[in-house]
């Protein structure tokens, strides 16, 4: 389901960082890694549509949860 690329949004207070992410495991795990602690993560497809969306690295909502917990949350705890 991971798609070329995605916009990746770090929101914390009134700061926006916004990165282009690479649609594969590795990059998205790096991306949620680098964020800091009580901000807000949105990684969305290109078209602007959310993929993943997270508060203080607690998912709230991911378009492919078999990726989420299967993948993304093993790989994270790995890490």
């Amino acid at each position: 389901m991971l798609k070329g690329k995605y916009r990746a949004f770090e929101i914390q207070d009134d700061k926006v960082k916004e990165t282009l992410v690479e649609g594969n495991l590795p990059a998205i795990a790096d991306c949620i890694r680098g964020c800091q602690k009580d901000s807000i993560i949105l990684i969305q497809n290109m078209e602007g549509e959310p993929f993943l969306v997270g508060l203080s690295k607690m998912f709230l909502y991911c378009e492919d949860n078999d990726f989420l917990n299967t993948q993304l949350l093993p790989y994270l705890h790995g890490m």
